[in-house]
């Protein structure tokens, strides 16, 4: 019986442990991608300062309170009643405190109902944005390579086999178009193919599509990631410059929906 208390506090401890593990020590936000969510991010540090700010000084006033103006001085306790002014002051302090607040909450909240209201996507299918898995990928003349080298740029990507029938030089075609309607943001953009199988490529296709990185992926626990599994031929991705999935664009998607999304995303991106 004595040990039961602990046993108790060593099974919290483990489970705190665990918790700290699990969590990866993820004591923030994520980064923000694009420009409601780093509005979000930026809220949600300012109230973070406030609180800090307000428990600094309430218990900064607690505690020199409490020593400074204890019984062992011969202090006597104060009476407060019916004393206009402190009252005044004690209701205006927190009516400012949120009214502070509430401004930025909702200055944020009208942003994001309004960019609610624009569409998410013409085009495209939203993912829930994950992180792909970053194994080696390997270029036409067999050096390594990973995604993970392409970080902080956007990223359109296809799948399909090297002998690229007519669907396949289509989505080529489109992403080399989406990515040069962009102007000056086109440098933000960069177009992948990952290659299913291991036979030669025409050089006519290569030169055509030159600055298309060109990678083969053959057996790759990579290609499991691109949803759905058994018609990710079908469309092209979009990876964030966090090098996480996000969009799908569906299978013969207009070339011109395509560049609003994309533009979309580079315009509310505040990275990459």
């Amino acid at each position: 019986m004595n040990n039961e208390p602990g046993r108790l506090i060593g099974g919290l401890l483990l489970a705190l442990y665990a918790g700290l593990v699990s969590a990866g020590y993820q004591l923030n936000l994520q980064p923000p991608v694009t420009r409601i969510a780093s509005e979000t991010y930026d809220l949600h540090i300012l109230m973070m300062y406030f609180i800090l700010v307000i428990f600094c000084v309430v218990f900064g006033v607690m505690f020199y309170s409490i020593y400074a103006h204890r019984k062992s001085v011969s202090h006597k306790a104060g009476q407060f009643h019916e004393y206009t002014t402190v009252e005044i002051i004690w209701t205006v302090i927190p009516f400012v405190i949120l009214i502070g607040l509430a401004w930025p909450a909702t200055k944020t909240l009208f942003t994001y109902n309004y960019w609610q209201s624009q569409g998410a996507m013409n085009n495209g299918d939203l993912i829930p944005a994950r992180p792909l898995s970053d194994p080696p990928l390997r270029h036409l003349d067999q050096s390594a390579f990973k995604l993970s080298e392409l970080r902080g740029k956007w990223i359109l990507l296809q799948l399909d086999q090297a002998d690229c029938a007519a669907a396949c030089q289509a989505k080529l075609y489109d992403m080399r178009q989406v990515r040069f309607a962009q102007g000056r943001e086109m440098e933000r953009v960069e177009r992948v193919w990952l290659i299913l199988d291991e036979a030669p490529l025409e050089t006519l296709l290569m030169r055509e599509y030159d600055g298309t990185r060109m990678l083969r992926a053959g057996g790759s626990p990579l290609l499991a990631e691109f949803p759905p599994a058994d018609g990710a031929r079908d469309h092209i991705f979009v990876i964030d410059p966090l090098g996480k999935l996000m969009l799908r664009f569906p299978k013969n998607a207009d070339p011109r929906k395509m560049y609003e999304d994309l533009a979309r995303l580079l315009k509310e991106s505040r990275i990459g």
